[in-house]
């Protein structure tokens, strides 16, 4: 029974987050990224915080020494800001470029895990981690490339290309801080013991941080003002998906890597990118283009030979 659970949260974290990038990519079509991410931050603190109200347990805080409350402190924090990062980055790199193209390169997050794991946990880095990451990155190659009609397209050369470098590079940095941010959050987990608890602390501070350093930039609040009220549904839309994604997928995934171990939860879960592809064409009525197909079987292939071999 304990299995099945574990399979059920996992399918459920996938097309969560799934689905949440296509939201955040049919609301941004007519909203800010800056304005969505403090937003969608407000959303998923409520939400996070009725999530570790039923399903957490703050009484793990009176067993703290003061030395485990700072190392908890600061793994929540870094979780917080890392995924605050990575989000505007998310929203920046689906303004520039399509959904099924950001989403795959996101999964690049991995790579960067593992990175992080050599410098700081001391871990070895295995001829099957070589070759898997190795597909991963190749498919970054592959996503970045220009279709035939872009490259003919002359009036539209320019802006098309411009776009689309800034946009490959920004998913880039959106794996990078994202893989921080899961990394801080697994330590958080680790030191306190609760999972939804950590989560809310993590996006807590995130939102903390955006509402301090955006005092002085008015574009942070614009989803609250009178004037946006008929872009207000898009703001909500994507409070709902943060909550859902952010608020409690990523929870979910933690969870089940809790109970059937990373291996095989991090191996259902490298299936996410395909998910996304199927429903951006599905369901956003993006370009079917057979060259992404290629890119996230590469990146699929990849996660499993780093995961499984």
């Amino acid at each position: 029974m304990a299995e099945l659970i574990g399979y059920i949260l996992t399918i459920d974290a996938i097309f969560t987050w799934a689905l949440a990038s296509l939201v955040y990519k049919w609301g941004l079509k007519r909203t800010e990224p800056k304005a969505n991410l403090f937003f969608r931050l407000c959303c998923t603190s409520i939400g996070t915080f009725i999530f570790s109200l039923i399903f957490g347990n703050y009484l793990f805080f009176s067993n703290f020494s003061p030395q485990n409350l700072t190392d908890y402190l600061i793994a929540c924090i870094v979780s917080g800001l890392s995924v605050t990062i990575g989000d505007l980055l998310y929203y920046m790199s689906l303004k520039k470029i399509e959904a099924s193209r950001t989403y795959p390169l996101v999964q690049l997050s991995l790579i960067f895990v593992i990175f992080y794991s050599v410098i700081f946990l001391g871990e070895t880095i295995t001829f099957s981690i070589i070759i898997g990451g190795a597909l991963i990155i190749s498919s970054v190659f592959i996503l970045s490339s220009k279709d035939r009609a872009e490259k003919t397209d002359a009036s539209l050369k320019e802006r098309i290309s411009e776009d689309l470098i800034v946009g490959v590079f920004l998913a880039i940095g959106v794996a990078f801080f994202w893989a921080i941010a899961y990394v801080s959050l697994n330590q958080a987990r680790l030191i306190g013991g609760d999972l939804f608890v950590s989560n809310f602390f993590r996006v807590g501070f995130g939102t903390i941080t955006i509402a301090i350093f955006a005092i002085f930039k008015k574009e942070y609040y614009a989803g609250f003002k009178k004037e946006n009220r008929n872009n207000l549904k898009y703001f909500i839309y994507i409070g709902i998906a943060g909550i859902l994604s952010l608020g409690f997928a990523d929870a979910i995934y933690i969870k089940a890597a809790e109970i059937n171990g990373l291996v095989i939860t991090s191996t259902f879960t490298a299936n996410t990118p395909m998910v996304q592809q199927i429903l951006s064409i599905l369901i956003l009525k993006e370009k079917f283009r057979k060259r992404f197909l290629v890119a996230v079987i590469l990146i699929i292939i990849g996660n499993y030979m780093i995961i499984l071999l």
